[in-house]
This record gives structure tokens, C-alpha cells and sequence, in this order.
């Protein structure tokens, strides 16, 4: 059953708020004070030397007598809000975890239906308040519960179990009963969906004939008793039963059907000729059928009249017309759906011996068929009417007449003994005179075997008690277990849960480590490689100037050449005396030459320092900040560079695939893959490189240089 325990947590959590209410607890002070007026006012000094009949009834004339108080009111009202919060709290619940499949509305009446039938099962004492449903059909599982409790007997299931087990179940006419059930299931046009249906029949011939075996007569059961037992096994076989085998539903049916032929109305029972009550019954019908349409009681007497040729009272034709149809409880004359409707206006009223609500739906039955009727002009006719469009009314059609003609008549009856006879006084209120004797307390009066009684009953109460604590413990330890082995599950799902996520972190951060390792690596290649290349230019520079400065400081350049033979022949004077002799070749010129106080090879040092710092800078960054970018950009090049080789594998291949299988390839055909492999990763790449251009992503800051 669908919310079944969700509709006994809502109803619980409304129970618990009820019970810890302000409103709760002032009503039950109000109630306690009325109890002990009660137990005053009949001389009873402790309430539990009361039978249990005794302690329901002092119950309920304390309760009636207070409910009509303010306190009463406030109770109710706060009892129908905790109702209304818990219920559409547990609705909200439900649709908020994902059942779209119903609508709010479906969802509301399932919980208030499978609450009110909980309560049913619980306290079967409230079926009386099915009064509610007067001239409503019940629901399917509602009818099921509500005949349950009506017709229960367990009395007649273990007779008829008993009678089971010893094989003495059976009557001697067993064959003929089972033949003549699927007769009857074949033929009735209203219950030929149970034509075909094995079970069916086998239920109808075990109950029908543990029934005839109990009659002890050796005539064959009435029609009527077949008809009788359809409803029932109709109830019992509904698709939303639940599922029991042929021995369960024949139980079960045998506990209803005789439970309920010994509670049907005596004038059923008794011909009409025996029974005054059936001459009653059909004479009220005669009056209701007279008081809403003449013309038709007309009609229906001259109909009968003409049979008999004499003038017959509207009385005995109601009687001629009625009798096989309220013999069977409309049970053949009416569709199911109609037949059960009836039914359950019957059996809620079965605990209400005043009330009968027979004449009101007999004369519905006629009027309703009134226009067939008046058209009628033999028994015959009357009778085929009725077979024939009977099964042709419906269900609303019968609340229409019941509510407009004999809703109040039937509703008071049914709640007759709702009225005190006697007045209940209100302990609210002064008290009554002559009170003074009641008030009096009584000097008690007992005899030793009363004495020995009540100790006994004391004993028994306190090791009750104690029993009731030690089971109390008990449960109470294992719901401590209990509460502890969900903890200790709770906290080894929660360590597994965290293992697994170091876990996965730790292989995080591994790979993300390898792959700054392989970065640091390729860019202090990367940086090696430049400082080679810079190491190799200085090199040469220094080559193409040695050269020179050699020749410029040679001794031998120094020295000047063999004067000619022109040149011995002086074209010009001989200089002056004053004018400066030529400088001479010191050793100094031999030596190394020195700038601003430093030598190449201090200069070279410097140089070289300062390129490995710069080196360092470009691998490296200035500060941290730049260190973390680089950082963070290696971490991402090395993941993209991966993914494109997972995708270029994907590619290429089809599949991802290790360099061992890349290397066991023959070798032309593995070079012609790496190569194609290669240009697939920088393809990627490129592409790659394009779209962060295009959307202005600088993965490396403006002060690293790009080699």
C-alpha cells in the first residue's frame, strides 16, 4: 500500500504533538475531574475494580458530558491542526523526493485513507464511525476492512478450521453445491465476470457447503443463500485484495457469510407471512411509494388486480413485486458496483437495531424504474422490468433520491443512540443537590477472600509492572546497540569515504609533481642550451678581436723597416731640435690589456655570471609570485601537452596505447605512425594556442621571455 508507512509516521508525529499540547493537557484534567464525578456519583471508590466494559462506559459519559465545554473545542481544533501540519508536511516530503507521478490531491486522500483504515485495524470498537459514510460508496480496500469488522466471528473460523482439519467440512450434497455455483456464475448476467474464475467457484461450493453441512438437513440450499454469498466473494476476489490462496478466502468467507445470516433482519429470515416485521417493511414502502407518485401506486395495483381479478390493496402488490428481489438483497437485480453501494449502507447500519434502511432503498428502486413500470401490464412484465433495467440504474442516481427524500429520516436513525436517556451532569458546573451522601467517603467493607483477592490482583499488577520494566530495558539496550552499530557503520563509511579522497589527492598531486619535474627539466635544458649558444658567441668575439690587438702590440710592428733608397736623399730640411723624438716600445705593450682596472678574463666571469642569473630568472622567475605563475603554467602546458597525446593516440590509433606496443610495430610502418603522431600533437597544440589568442588568455606573465 502505497505511504502506508509514511501515513503511520505523519500520524504518529501528530499523535506526539497532540499529546504534549497545552490543549491535551487541560482536557485530560477536565476529563479526570468528570471521571471521578462519575465514580462518585455511582459509589465506586477505585476505578480500576471496573470491568472494561464498565471503565469504556464511565469513559464515555465523562467525555459527553465535557464536550460541549470550551476545552473541548480548543482540543478538537488543535488536534485537527496537528492533523492538517503533519499530513501536508509528509506530502511536501514525498513530492520533493520525486514522486511526480501523483498529484498533491491523490497523494493527501491516499495518507487520510490509510491513516483512518490504521486506526480501524488498531481499535476495531470505532467501525462506528463508517456512520459517516451514509449514502456514499466506500472504497474499494474501505468496504474490504469495514464488512471485516462488521462480520468478524473468530468463533466460526475455528469451527470451520477445526472442521478442516478433521476433513468433516463437507456436506454430502458437495457436488451437486459446486455444480449448481458455476451454474449460477455462468448464467446470472450481472456476474459474468466471475464466469470463467476456477476460484470462484471452488470458494462458493466450500462455503456453501460447510453451510449445509451445519443446517443438517438433507434438502438443497435456497437460491437465496447463493445469491446472499456473491457480494461477499465479489469483496473478497477484488483485484486489490490481497493475494491468498483458495483455503484463506473460504475462511474467510465462512466467517462473514454466517456471521452475517445471523445478523441480517429477521423479516429475511421469516417468510412475510410469519414475520409481522415484513408486513411492516413492505407496508412502509407502501407509504413512501404512495407519498411520492399516486399515479404510479395506480398503476401497480391494477397490474396485480387484473392477475387475480380482484381488487388488490397496494400492500399486496408491493409484496408480489418486492418479495424475490428484497429476499436477495437486490443481488441480481442491480450491477455490482450499485449492489455493493447498497450493501454498504446495510452493513454499517447492522450494529443500530433501529435502524433499516431497507423500505427507503426498495421504494428508490421502484421509483427510479417508475417510467418501465407505468408501461407494464401483466406480473410478467413487472417482473421482467425489474431483471432487465434494474442492472441499468447506477449509484448516483440512488444518492440523488436517498439525499432529497430519506437522507435526514435514515441519518437520525442510524444515530439514535447517540441521545442519552438519562441526563450527564457536567462536573464544570455546582454540584446537584443531595450531593452531601456522595460526597461522604464510604468506610470500606471487605471479607477476607476479598482482601486475599485484591492482593492477588495487586501481585500480579506489580509483576506485570516489573515484567513490563525488565521488557522496557530490554529494548531500550537494543535500541542503544542498535543506535551504536549505525554509529560505528556511520563512522566507517565516513573514514572510507575520506580514505578514498587522500587517495585521490595524493595521486593528484603526484602527477602534478611529475609533471613540474618534466617542465623544470625541459626549461633548464632549455636555458642550458641558451647559455651554451651565448657561451659560443663570446667565443667568438674574442676570436675576431685577438687578431688584432696582437698585431697592434707585436714588438715586431714596432720595429721599422729598411729605409729605402729614395729615402735616403732628404727631400725636406732636417727637423727642428725642439721637435719630439718618436715614442719608444715599452714592455707594457707585451702585456695584457686592462679596462676601467679589469682584464678579459674578469670581464668574461662577469658576463658568464650574469647570464646563469638571467638563465635563473627565465626558468625560474624574479620573485615568488612569478615563480607560482611559471609554476602554474608548466602544471598546465604539461596537462594539455598530455591530453594531446591522449587525443592524438585516440586519433592515430583508435585507442590509447603504450610505447611498448608503439616499439613492437615494425619499423617502417613505426615511423610512418610517430611522425604522423608528432604532427598530430602539434596540430593540437597550435590549435590550441590559436584559441587562447583569440580570446585574450595569457597563460605566462609579461616579464618571462619566450625563446
Amino acid at each position: 500500500m502505497t505511504g502506508r508507512s509514511g501515513t503511520l509516521r505523519w500520524l504518529q508525529n501528530a499523535r506526539r504533538h497532540i499529546e504534549s499540547s497545552q490543549e491535551w493537557k487541560d482536557f485530560t484534567i477536565r476529563l479526570f475531574d468528570a471521571v471521578q464525578q462519575q465514580m462518585t456519583e455511582s459509589h465506586v471508590n477505585v476505578f480500576t475494580d471496573l470491568l472494561e466494559a464498565e471503565k469504556a462506559f464511565v469513559l464515555q459519559r465523562a467525555a459527553k458530558a465535557i464536550q460541549r465545554g470550551d476545552l473541548y473545542k480548543a482540543m478538537i481544533s488543535q488536534i485537527s491542526t496537528c492533523l492538517e501540519e503533519q499530513l501536508y508536511s509528509q506530502v511536501a516530503h514525498e513530492m520533493r523526493d520525486g514522486d511526480h507521478l501523483r498529484s498533491k490531491l491523490s497523494l493527501v486522500s491516499s495518507h487520510i485513507r490509510n491513516g483512518v483504515m490504521n486506526l480501524l485495524e488498531e481499535r476495531p470498537e470505532l467501525k462506528g464511525k463508517m456512520h459517516a459514510f451514509l449514502n456514499q460508496p466506500l472504497p474499494a480496500d474501505f468496504r474490504r476492512l469495514t464488512w471485516r469488522l462488521y462480520l468478524s466471528n473468530p468463533r466460526v473460523c475455528r469451527d470451520y478450521l477445526s472442521q478442516v482439519a478433521a476433513n468433516k467440512a463437507k456436506s454430502p450434497k458437495d457436488r451437486e453445491i459446486f455444480l449448481k455455483s458455476r451454474a449460477l456464475l455462468s448464467t446470472e448476467p450481472t456476474f459474468q465476470h466471475l464466469k470463467d474464475n476456477e476460484v470462484a467457484a471452488r470458494c462458493l461450493r466450500n462455503v456453501l457447503s460447510y453451510y449445509h453441512k451445519l443446517q443438517g438437513t438433507a434438502t438443497h440450499l435456497p437460491d437465496m443463500e447463493y445469491f446472499l454469498l456473491l457480494p461477499l466473494l465479489q469483496v473478497a476476489l477484488d483485484p486489490a485484495a490481497p493475494n491468498l490462496s483458495t483455503d484463506s478466502i473460504s475462511a474467510l468467507l465462512v466467517e462473514e457469510f454466517i456471521t452475517f445470516m445471523n445478523l441480517r433482519p429477521r423479516f429475511m429470515r421469516l417468510s412475510f407471512t410469519q414475520d409481522a416485521a415484513g408486513t411492516d417493511v413492505l407496508g412502509e414502502v407502501s407509504s413512501m411509494l404512495h407519498e411520492q407518485d399516486r399515479d404510479l401506486t395506480t398503476v401497480i395495483k391494477g397490474i396485480y388486480s387484473q392477475a387475480e381479478e380482484t381488487q388488490e390493496s397496494l400492500l399486496r402488490a408491493v409484496k408480489h413485486m418486492l418479495q424475490p428481489a428484497i429476499s436477495t438483497l437486490f443481488v441480481g437485480y442491480l450491477s455490482m458496483d450499485t449492489l455493493l453501494y447498497v450493501w454498504d449502507q446495510l452493513i454499517i447500519g447492522l450494529d443500530q437495531p433501529s435502524y433499516n434502511c431497507f423500505p427507503a432503498f426498495s421504494a428508490v428502486f421502484i421509483l427510479l424504474l417508475r417510467d418501465y413500470l407505468k408501461t407494464c401490464q401483466s406480473p410478467g412484465q413487472v417482473e421482467a422490468a425489474l431483471k432487465t433495467r434494474g442492472p441499468t440504474l447506477s449509484v448516483e442516481e440512488f444518492q440523488d433520491m436517498i439525499r432529497r427524500h430519506y437522507f435526514k429520516e435514515l441519518y437520525s436513525r442510524l444515530h439514535e443512540d447517540d441521545n442519552e436517556p438519562f441526563p450527564i451532569h457536567d462536573p464544570t458546573q455546582a454540584l446537584p443537590p443531595w450531593s452531601y451522601l456522595s460526597r461522604v467517603t464510604v468506610p470500606p467493607r471487605t471479607r477476607p477472600e476479598d482482601r486475599k483477592q485484591a492482593r492477588k490482583e495487586r501481585e500480579m499488577l506489580e509483576k506485570q509492572h516489573k515484567e513490563r520494566l525488565k521488557h522496557e530495558e530490554r529494548l531500550q539496550k537494543f535500541r542503544e546497540e542498535e543506535e551504536r552499530r549505525q554509529q560505528e557503520s556511520r563512522l566507517l563509511q565516513l573514514l572510507e569515504e575520506t580514505k578514498g579522497t587522500f587517495e585521490a589527492q595524493r595521486v593528484y598531486l603526484k602527477e602534478q609533481l611529475t609533471q613540474e619535474k618534466q617542465l623544470r627539466y625541459e626549461m633548464q635544458k632549455a636555458a642550458e642550451a641558451q647559455i651554451s649558444g651565448l657561451e659560443d658567441e663570446i667565443k667568438k668575439l674574442q676570436e675576431q678581436q685577438r687578431p688584432s690587438m696582437d698585431d697592434a702590440c707585436s714588438v715586431g710592428s714596432l720595429i721599422a723597416p729598411a729605409p729605402s733608397r729614395q729615402s735616403l736623399t732628404p727631400l725636406h730640411p732636417s727637423p727642428s731640435p725642439l721637435q719630439p723624438a718618436p715614442p719608444k716600445v715599452t714592455s707594457g705593450m707585451s702585456r695584457n690589456i686592462e679596462i676601467h682596472g679589469k682584464t678579459a678574463a674578469m670581464v668574461t666571469l662577469d658576463l658568464l655570471e650574469q647570464i646563469m642569473q638571467a638563465a635563473n630568472a627565465i626558468a625560474n622567475g624574479h620573485n615568488a609570485a612569478e615563480q607560482g605563475s611559471l609554476n602554474a603554467a608548466t602544471r598546465e602546458h604539461l596537462w594539455n601537452y598530455s591530453q594531446d597525446c591522449k587525443n592524438a593516440e585516440i586519433e592515430v590509433f583508435g585507442h590509447h596505447i603504450s610505447r611498448e606496443d608503439i616499439e613492437k610495430i615494425p619499423e617502417p610502418r613505426r615511423k610512418e605512425l610517430k611522425k604522423k603522431l608528432t604532427g598530430t600533437i602539434r596540430r593540437n597544440a597550435e590549435a590550441r594556442h590559436k584559441a587562447q589568442l583569440a580570446v585574450g588568455k595569457g597563460m605566462l606573465p609579461d616579464s618571462v621571455i619566450y625563446m
